[in-house]
């Protein structure tokens, strides 16, 4: 009896530490799992925390800019006795057509001087104390007066060609300044002192290279009704 005794003692010791190991190996494995879920969900709290961060849309998704009116350079404003006549990179200088056209071949008479010479420029007609526009974008490379024209004003164009307004009553611009097609640079002269059979015109030359050339090959269309 002692002996089953003590081998029933054995099992039954053998049978708790098997249970304990059991329960033990349980708990870790319950443990375990718990920290697994719990790092799941903190990720997924990670993640939409992280969304909610984002930044707002507001009514307005990008800041309104001030519009600003940029003026055009090379256009002048209308005067009241005459027509801004544009064409490509010209401007029509005065109101008035062609009076007197160019020829660099063949002496014409000058009356007011009385003698007959070249006319290697052309006569636009125009009014008393009318504005001239510079006919096209350059740098004002001469402005003298003298008796017979009134003042001169020389243009170095940007194309490379020399414009000189003579017959002006009054001068704008001075020596070095930067012109712009359109813009003013003097007034009519009543009547140009070697020209005044004609009337109130301007005397337009054009040279590139000092070579006389017609200023209508760079003019726009002549203004209409003003055809001779």
């Amino acid at each position: 009896m002692r002996m089953k005794g003590g081998l029933f003692h054995r099992f039954r010791e053998w049978m708790l530490d098997h249970a304990y190991w059991m329960t033990l190996g349980a708990v870790m494995t319950v443990i375990a799992a718990s920290a697994l879920y719990t790092r799941g969900l903190e990720q997924q709290t990670t993640g939409v925390q992280a969304a909610a961060n984002a930044p707002e849309v507001t009514e307005t998704a990008a800041p309104q800019m001030e519009a600003t009116l940029v003026p055009l350079a090379t256009l002048a404003p209308l005067s009241l006795h005459s027509t801004l006549r544009i064409g490509g990179t010209t401007v029509w200088p005065v109101s008035g057509g062609v009076i007197r056209g160019f020829d660099g071949e063949t002496p014409v008479l000058w009356e007011a001087l009385d003698c007959v010479q070249l006319h290697a420029a052309v006569d636009l007609a125009g009014e008393d104390g009318e504005e001239v526009r510079c006919v096209m974008d350059g740098t004002i490379s001469g402005a003298v007066r003298d008796e017979l024209w009134g003042w001169r004003v020389a243009v170095a164009q940007t194309d490379g060609q020399q414009a000189v307004y003579a017959g002006l009553a009054a001068c704008d611009v001075t020596a070095g300044q930067n012109v712009t097609r359109g813009q003013t640079i003097g007034t009519l002269l009543e009547r140009i002192p070697c020209e005044a059979e004609l009337g109130t015109h301007l005397h337009l030359e054009l040279t590139q290279d000092g070579e006389r050339r017609d200023p209508t090959d760079i003019l726009p269309d002549q203004p209409k009704g003003t055809e001779t």
